[in-house]
């Protein structure tokens, strides 16, 4: 019975580290990830507000400077 009871206590503790081993690296890929997403929505939404200041004629893009409606294109 005693042999048993340590087989049990042993599998339970290997069981709870490969567990937490996992957890880790599921946590450590799911922020970096997150990092990377971040990075790609700024990138894009700044090379949007660029490219829509470019196709712009000049009176259109001195209203667009003049009333800082590029502020508010980014989050079309």
């Amino acid at each position: 019975m005693r042999l048993d009871m340590d087989s049990m206590l042993y599998v339970l503790i290997y069981m709870t580290l490969l567990v937490s081993i996992i957890g880790s690296i599921f946590y450590f890929c799911k922020d970096l990830l997150n990092h990377k997403i971040k990075y790609v929505l700024i990138r894009d939404i700044f090379v949007n507000r660029i490219t829509y200041s470019e196709e712009r004629l000049p009176k259109q893009y001195i209203v667009f400077q003049k009333y800082d409606i590029w502020r508010y294109c980014s989050l079309f």
